[in-house]
């Protein structure tokens, strides 16, 4: 049935007024009585008025205490009179604010940066020193850039994708590859965002680098489970990536340079204390590193990348910020003279922040995020242009409210994207190309949400929420039909139904409910216990080893129906030596409805009939997650070991519809086993040494078995799918970062780091092919990306 397309978004925004009337209303009418007063407030940075997430405030009277929300504000009892306030937040000198008050009171507390560089690898950057024990969830890690810029560097670019990797849980498929796993997850489960913006390829040069600017990062925040009821779309995890505001009190440059790559960022006031500028670019220029490549393909290819950042942010006095974030980034890459290949990512957020109190706050944002791929192919006969996208647009209204033990978040949102699916044009006058251009894709999907954090009793804290989604896709477009009981493919199509624009083509909705449970053991231990149902309705279409740019976003439609996950978790995690050594063993399983893959020999480039190549079947994930991490003294770091598996069982209506006659096989990202180490060593004050080091079981491959002689030709005959496994990969890197004097107080300071990357020079493989010469069977050759030791040197200033 064809159906209009409804205003939800609209519709939630408007119902949503009433309750934040109402919750208004009640706190102005409401009072602490007795011998006790409620002291609320917000913490935020002395030099940009940034608000600090998870800063711990004490009250020293009767021990009370709290931690500050994702807008800065905390909110706690203390008896009336004279009180003493400590609040402390790593990377920030300790505060200390005496007040005497008979009333419920509001304060605005500032913290000042240390000003000697930390010594500690802070696997929980910014967080308070039990966070791991006192935090409801569990399966969330965030990483302070100060532990990024540790991490010995590829070619002296410090990169947040390649920390990430080091975490329990999180893999690749290889060296240089895009994206990362999560938890048994493929890349496009993964919702990663800059700036609350979606990203829709998070790498620069094919994977070798990330597409966040280490000079503009704020925090960086992975959610494997837990994932709050504010978050949807995705169904392994979220990457949420914030980046810094601009000084309201001083400008400064900051800025370094590398192999490969340079960048440079300056930011400061434009009107003191009340409007700043934050401006960031990167430019690589790597080209030099493969004209030093004896191969002459090699050698004539060139690659190269560039993003730029900007956010500005103006105050309308102490309840209202405005800010306006965007970035820009853009790849080149050509082998040979031959193919030039080129992506895109643009976004844009513009928010408006309100505290009607210190109590609740609302974020209303606009959003908009767009990805572009175009292959030029120079051969003058097949001349041609080719090109995919995806262009993302985003309303949305957040509330936070704080008040005694509960933090409630609460909001709505609406997203409508548009997919090109694939256009080919001829590119000179002789080209044999004959255009195509395949119909565009269009979807709404909104969503509205209820989160909140409360501690039930001393022992137990819980955060429940639910998220309820809607998903259309809609015209104008076409949609086949296919012959029944027979296999999708274009000889069965049957008719074309046509639809206009606007029309409802297929819709989709329903409820994601999730909770974390969090039980204390003590004070040094507890017990932790999730749930979160995710829906996912865009899928990346890929049937490459690892993505790549050719590949295309797709809508969930008639034929390919949303993705849904239900993962639950168990963990136990344990303190030691006043919280500076912590411990934590969690395992997972993880159950995946309608998980896409492909038939064999799956035709994907500009295929209108996609669907007929792509099959449907069910995913599971589990498996056990340890860590050790040491914060403090000379030697600090991380050991973490993961077993986790994740398999695939597709089961049609046909042999051809059908994967190893229905039964489990591993994904082409399954890697049982990773051991990652991860050290630093500061015996003084201005030298740190590190090294990582990681091992990994070898992804699937389908290899061929036995090979058959026909009338003199060799015919192989291949395994079912995914029955064997590449090498294992292992690599080991160090670095030794030098610096400047603490004592001396200077306007520009600088950083050099040296590091080298894969050590032993071991040839890790990237892929195993099997090539056929004729009239022999085939034989296996083994390719690695990075087989030699690559040394780096880069400097970092600011001034």
């Amino acid at each position: 049935m064809r159906q209009a397309i409804p205003g939800a978004a609209f519709l939630v925004l408007v119902l949503l007024w009433p309750l934040l009337l109402a919750a208004q209303a009640t706190l102005a009418r409401t009072r602490q009585a007795g011998t006790t007063i409620k002291v609320s407030g917000t913490i935020t940075d002395v030099k940009t008025g940034e608000p600090i997430a998870g800063a711990a405030v004490y009250a020293e009277r009767n021990g009370n205490g709290a931690v500050t929300g994702r807008n800065g504000t905390f909110s706690l009892t203390v008896p009336a009179g004279n009180n003493t306030l400590i609040v402390t937040y790593l990377g920030y000198e300790k505060a200390t604010h005496t007040f005497t008050s008979s009333q419920d009171i509001i304060l605005r507390l500032p913290l000042s940066k240390a000003s000697v560089q930390l010594s500690q690898v802070e696997v929980l950057g910014g967080r308070p020193a039990d966070d791991n024990i006192s935090n409801v969830q569990s399966g969330v890690t965030s990483l302070s850039i100060n532990t990024i810029r540790k991490v010995p560097a590829f070619l002296g670019e410090v990169d947040v994708v390649k920390s990430l990797k080091l975490l329990p849980g999180v893999s690749s498929v290889g060296e240089a590859a895009s994206g990362f796993n999560v938890r048994g997850g493929s890349i496009d489960q993964n919702l990663v965002l800059l700036d609350e913006a979606p990203i829709f390829n998070s790498s620069h040069l094919f994977g070798f680098f990330s597409v966040f600017n280490p000079g503009v990062i704020a925090d960086v925040t992975l959610y494997r489970s837990g994932i709050p009821a504010q978050y949807g779309g995705r169904i392994s995890s979220v990457l949420d990536v914030r980046q810094r505001e601009g000084s309201f009190e001083r400008f400064s440059v900051n800025g370094g340079i590398g192999l490969v790559s340079g960048r440079l960022a300056v930011e400061g006031p434009i009107v003191k204390d009340k409007t700043s500028f934050l401006i960031a670019g990167r430019r690589s220029y790597s080209n030099w590193l493969l004209h030093q490549v004896r191969d002459v393909s090699v050698r004539n290819s060139s690659a190269n990348f560039y993003d730029i950042s900007a956010k500005l942010s103006h105050r309308f006095g102490s309840r209202n910020r405005l800010s306006l974030s965007a970035y820009r980034s853009s790849d080149r890459f050509g082998f040979a003279a031959d193919t030039l290949y080129g992506w895109s990512t643009t976004t844009g957020n513009l928010t408006y922040t309100h505290l009607f109190t210190d109590h609740l706050v609302l974020r209303l944002s606009g959003i908009m995020s767009k990805y572009d791929f175009e292959m030029l192919q120079e051969e003058p006969n097949n001349a041609s242009r080719y090109s995919n996208g995806i262009l993302y647009k985003s309303i949305k209204a957040d509330f936070a409210y704080t008040s005694g033990k509960h933090q409630i978040d609460f909001g709505a949102s609406s997203h409508i994207y548009t997919f090109r699916q694939g256009e080919l044009e001829p590119n000179s006058g002789i080209s044999q190309v004959l255009p195509v251009r395949l119909q565009q894709e269009h979807a709404l999907e909104s969503a509205i949400y209820w989160n909140d954090a409360v501690k039930l009793w001393p022992k137990l804290s819980v955060q429940y929420g639910v998220r309820y989604s809607f998903y259309g896709n809609y015209g104008a477009g076409e949609v086949y039909q296919y012959q029944p009981g027979e296999p999708k493919q274009e000889r069965t199509i049957t008719d074309t139904l046509h639809y206009s624009t606007g029309e409802m083509i297929k819709a989709y909705h329903g409820i994601e409910p999730r909770f974390s449970l969090n039980y204390s053991l003590g004070k040094h231990s507890a017990v932790k216990l999730g749930y979160n149902r995710n829906r996912q309705y865009i899928h990346l279409i890929s049937n490459t080893t690892t993505v790549s740019p050719t590949d295309l976003w797709k809508s969930s439609n008639t034929y390919i129906r949303p993705q849904i996950g239900d993962q639950v978790s168990l963990g136990y995690f344990r303190n030691f030596l006043q919280n500076t050594i912590e411990t934590s063993v969690e395992g997972y399983y993880k159950h995946i409805q309608n998980l896409p893959d492909y038939k064999n020999g799956a035709n994907l480039y500009l295929n209108p009939a996609l669907e007929a190549d792509l099959l449907a079947g069910k995913g599971r994930a589990y498996g056990i997650e340890a860590s050790i991490n040491k914060k403090a003294g000379h030697l600090t770091g991380w050991l973490s070991y993961t077993y986790a598996r994740t398999e695939v069982a597709i089961q049609g209506a046909g042999e051809e519809e059908t994967v190893n006659s229905g039964a489990w096989y591993p994904a082409s990202y399954d890697k049982p086993h990773t051991l990652n180490m991860v050290s630093s060593y500061q015996p003084r004050k201005r030298v740190i040494w590190s090294a990582n080091f990681t091992y990994s079981t070898g992804r699937p491959i389908t290899a061929p078995v036995a090979h058959y002689v026909i009338g003199g030709f060799v015919v192989p005959d291949y395994s079912q799918r995914n029955q064997y496994r590449i090498p294992a990969y292992h690599r080991l890197d160090v670095s030794m970062t030098i610096l400047p004097n603490p004592d001396k107080k200077q306007k520009w300071q600088g950083s050099w780091n040296v590091s080298v990357y894969n050590l032993y020079g071991r040839k890790n493989p990237y892929a195993v092919f099997f090539k056929q010469v004729y009239g022999s069977p085939p034989r296996a050759y083994q390719l690695a990306v990075v087989g030699v030791p690559l040394p780096s040197v880069s400097y970092d200033f600011t001034f």
